[in-house]
């Protein structure tokens, strides 16, 4: 702890703009990025113009890249040459803590605090509506098991949220995202870990939550981003290709071939 406390790399946003109603226009030119202390970069000539609203899903191979770029748009890593301009300016200008009340990211494996759905929903809030929790339930997909408990929304979910299961989990943790109605929305492999019936009923949350946003999803399962505007297939550090689905199957180049091989994987699980 006193390593931490007497560290000197800590975000500093004094002076810096503050963005006031954001669109949600992102906008990578040219990003290389390599780690501290690394030769290898691991982003390459990465350029991507995203409007707001639209909907980008990421796919490709473990250190393609795609929790790198994840990580730029939350401003957890800076370019090491290039720029990133959220709604045309640069992040590297940006108010980071003001930004990030704009946005909301679901992870893989989201943590769950000892207490209730309710709290755990709310964590962190200064305020809100119960028209707004009402919202974030129902467009979560969160309702469709609440009736099953036996307090409801006030159901006590045990440490890290072990009396739920993954499904259930994964929908609080999109509800959590959605009532701070983030005009930025990254939703980071938030099926991989999941069953086909937990998997289906947090895709229809997905699909409800990201309408009127710009939304990232981070996919390991192909089948689950068929609805999004645009897919960047990544390869290296670099796009390899980008379309919507139909048009990468279309093309039979990288996409094409991770989608088969997920399907492989899928019926191998299913034989075991």
């Amino acid at each position: 702890l006193s390593e931490i406390m007497d560290s000197d790399d800590i975000e500093d946003s004094k002076g810096k703009r503050k963005i006031n109603g954001l669109r949600g226009d992102v906008k990578f030119e040219k990003v290389y990025y390599r780690y501290p202390d690394k030769e290898e970069f691991v982003i390459k000539n990465f350029s991507l113009d995203v409007k707001a609203g639209e909907c980008v899903a990421f796919v490709g191979a473990s250190g393609s890249g795609k929790s790198t770029v994840m990580n730029m748009i939350i401003g957890f890593l800076k370019p090491t040459e290039g720029a990133l301009y959220i709604d045309g300016q640069n992040i590297c200008d940006v108010d980071l803590s003001n930004y990030r009340s704009h946005l909301s990211v679901v992870p893989q494996n989201s943590v769950l605090f000892e207490g209730s759905i309710k709290e755990n929903i709310t964590y962190g809030l200064k305020k809100y509506s119960e028209a707004d929790l009402e919202n974030a339930i129902e467009r979560a997909n969160v309702k469709e098991f609440l009736k099953d408990l036996p307090n409801g929304i006030d159901s006590n979910v045990g440490e890290h949220g072990g009396k739920l299961s993954g499904g259930q989990k994964q929908r609080i943790a999109i509800a959590r995202a959605l009532i701070r109605n983030p005009q930025i929305l990254i939703l980071d492999e938030a099926t991989s870990a999941l069953d086909n019936v937990s998997e289906y009923h947090v895709q229809k949350a997905i699909e409800s939550s990201i309408k009127g946003r710009t939304t990232f999803i981070v996919a390991h399962r192909l089948s689950t981003i068929r609805s999004a505007d645009r897919i960047v297939c990544m390869d290296k550090g670099e796009i390899a290709e980008t379309g919507t689905y139909e048009e990468l199957m279309a093309l039979k180049g990288k996409f094409y071939e991770l989608k088969i091989l997920s399907e492989f994987n899928a019926e191998n699980k299913e034989t075991e």
